[in-house]
Parts: structure tokens; sequence; C-alpha cells
């Protein structure tokens, strides 16, 4: 009867630590999903911020060259871009 008992026991105890091992496992999971989602989120941002940052240097550099390099010229063998 008493090593029935301690097969029992060793077999809950083993069965306790495997259902531990499992709820970190889930929590850890659960955790990298948020850290991705914030990672993806901080990402897109960033992407959004130098697109910002690239459209300003890009209008920014074309009003510039708008008033030097791309006015039309008048002379009929001017191309399109206004050079003669």
């Amino acid at each position: 009867m008493a090593l029935k008992k301690a097969y029992a026991d060793i077999i809950l105890n083993t069965e306790k630590e495997a259902v531990k091992r499992i709820m970190v496992s889930e929590r850890k999971a659960v955790w990298l999903e948020y850290e991705l989602k914030v990672a993806k989120e901080d990402a897109v941002q960033m992407l959004i911020r130098v697109k910002q940052m690239m459209d300003c240097k890009t209008n920014t550099s074309a009003a510039s060259a708008l008033g030097t390099c791309f006015l039309p010229v008048t002379t009929n063998n001017s191309n399109f871009f206004g050079y003669a």
C-alpha cells in the first residue's frame, strides 16, 4: 500500500511540475507577442517619421530647384525641363 502511495505522489508531483512549466511558457509567449506588437508599432512610427523627413527635404529642395533650375525657357530649342 505504501508503495502505491509513493508512486502516486511521484506522478502527482511530476504533473504539478509539468503544469508549472507550461504556465511559465504560456506567460512568456504572451509577453513575447506583446513585445513583438510594440516593436512593430515603433517601427511603423519610425518609418512615418523618416518619410516625413524625406518629404520635407524633397519639398524644400524641389522648391529651391524650381526657383533656379526648372524655370521654363521661352526659346524654341528648349526641352521640357527648361534646359537650353
